[in-house]
């Protein structure tokens, strides 16, 4: 069977149907929805807050906090009916402000601020990054129950009112994107990413993966409503970037109610372990630091000993704001602990990331990365296998294991969560 990617860098690979345990994606949504419509609904129907032109009467500053361009939220539809609410509350114009969450990643510029905000709103408001290496620009709001010191930018506690803009989806880290997560860690400082992301190591990963309700995301909640994010816009979106859901109001009722969506469109039933599988990062595929979320998929549906193939154009390379990656080099768990601990690696947030990667590639699966943004030679630097195409990936991969090895295909498997299954024959 013929297997196509979202990509115009790579072509098809054919997989013997002999081979073919199945191809899998996400769900899509039932009809068509208009993204307008659901938003200013969810707007006048809040869960656990008064609607917004309420909740918004008479505040004098109100700062709008939303995800980056290594998201893909369209943010540019929410905003229309978010900035009537304000209107409607008789906030002005010049009262409101909109920061960039960016957790440890790059800056945006001001023409990718222009797309994921929409026409006009760098023009007509004020809009920031947030720059998570100044720590002058943050301010201590206290310590989780793990012990992390939590500082988070300081026009977080300038306004009078804070409005968090996100998507929902299933993560590694935490569980679900969204809620208070747009605040902890979006915009804190460095020692906060640090060592919150460090934290999870220490909690099991049946845990966290697929709850909303665990330890790290306690911290997240009770962090973000002790810096006072008053408000969350959280969207669910199908496997065609479609708005399937929009929930608004209060940060973990709203929030709980979208992930109960978000597993509807995110659960996918996988007959699990395969030999090999073929994940692709869509549409996280500016860097692997993010493309990495298809690997924790895929992760979890190889056999031990099999091959993963993860095919991305990662467009900025590892990652823009870590290059250290391929010096390290990806290694076994212990060893990363190891290295961060003696201070060979300084940032943990770089640490969390090479223990996700070495879970599997060092000590589950080999990985085979396809790409054209990373060379072949800082591919096997980083301690992975590299093809120049799907074909060829899949042609190591039967070298490596077998002309019988079963494959699965994962689509989006970087917003996927998967669920073990019995091998239910081919689904598409």
């Amino acid at each position: 069977m013929q297997v196509d990617f979202p990509y115009k860098e790579f072509g098809p690979v054919q997989v013997p149907n002999a081979n073919l345990a199945g191809i899998f994606g996400c769900p899509e949504a039932d009809g068509p929805a208009d993204a307008g419509e659901l938003t200013a609904a969810a707007l006048a129907h809040p869960r656990g807050t008064p609607p917004l032109r309420e909740l918004a009467a008479g505040r004098k500053k109100v700062l709008v906090v939303t995800d980056d361009v290594s998201r893909p939220t369209p943010v540019h539809i929410l905003l229309p009916p978010l900035l009537r609410a304000l209107k409607q509350a008789g906030v002005e114009d010049s009262s409101i402000e909109f920061l960039m969450a960016l957790g440890t990643h790059r800056f945006m510029t001001r023409e990718e601020m222009s797309r994921k905000l929409g026409p006009g709103i760098v023009e007509r408001y004020a809009v920031s990054n947030h720059d998570w290496k100044d720590r002058d620009a943050c301010k201590f709001v206290g310590s989780t129950p793990q012990g992390a010191e939590v500082w988070v930018n300081r026009k977080v506690f300038e306004a009078d009112l804070v409005i968090g803009i996100g998507r929902i989806m299933p993560i590694d880290i935490c569980g679900f994107t969204g809620g208070g997560k747009i605040l902890i860690p979006g915009v804190c400082g460095e020692v906060t990413n640090s060592d919150m992301h460090w934290t999870r190591l220490g909690v099991p990963d049946e845990d966290v993966v697929g709850r909303r309700d665990n330890p790290i995301r306690q911290a997240i909640d009770e962090m973000a409503r002790k810096a006072g994010l008053d408000f969350i816009i959280n969207v669910v979106m199908d496997s065609a970037q479609r708005i399937a859901a929009v929930v608004t109001g209060d940060m973990v009722e709203a929030h709980r109610k979208g992930c109960e969506a978000a597993r509807c469109l995110h659960e996918v039933k996988v007959p699990c372990p395969a030999d090999i599988v073929i994940a692709d990062g869509y549409p996280f595929d500016n860097e692997f630091w993010q493309v990495n979320k298809a690997l924790d998929t895929a992760g979890r549906a190889v056999r031990k000993g099999g091959v993963v193939i993860v095919v991305s154009p990662c467009y900025e390379g590892f990652s823009a704001t870590h290059p250290e990656i391929p010096r390290l080099g990806y290694r076994a768990v212990a060893d990363v602990i190891g290295m961060v601990e003696s201070g060979v690696i300084k940032d943990k947030v770089v640490g969390v990331h090479m223990v996700q990667v070495g879970k599997v590639a060092k000590e589950k699966a080999s990985v085979i990365l396809v790409t054209t943004g990373i060379s072949a030679e800082d591919v096997r630097k980083a301690g992975l296998l590299h093809a120049p195409t799907p074909s060829a990936a899949l042609d190591t991969a039967f070298a490596m294991l077998g002309s019988d090895a079963r494959v699965v295909v994962l689509r989006n498997a970087a917003e996927m969560l998967v669920r073990g299954t019995v091998d239910e024959g081919v689904k598409e």
